[in-house]
């Protein structure tokens, strides 16, 4: 049975810079390890990016499936 997440917090984040239309990037590790980064000087190319509205909508769908 997969675990249930809400991520509050990140949503919270992630609906602030929206709404201050603020120019930021992130990436999603999902899995074991999952964590978020805001992309400042920690960006590898290994991770897909992310507009704020872009992670906000997979986190969501994520929940969904």
């Amino acid at each position: 049975m997969k675990e249930e997440r809400n991520y509050k917090t990140i949503k919270w984040v992630l609906k602030q810079q929206i709404e201050k239309a603020t120019k930021t990037l992130w990436t999603w590790k999902q899995g074991k390890n999952e964590h978020f980064t805001c992309i400042y000087k920690n960006y590898n190319d290994d991770l897909p990016i992310y507009t704020p509205t872009q992670l906000l909508n997979e986190i969501e769908d994520a929940n969904t499936n």
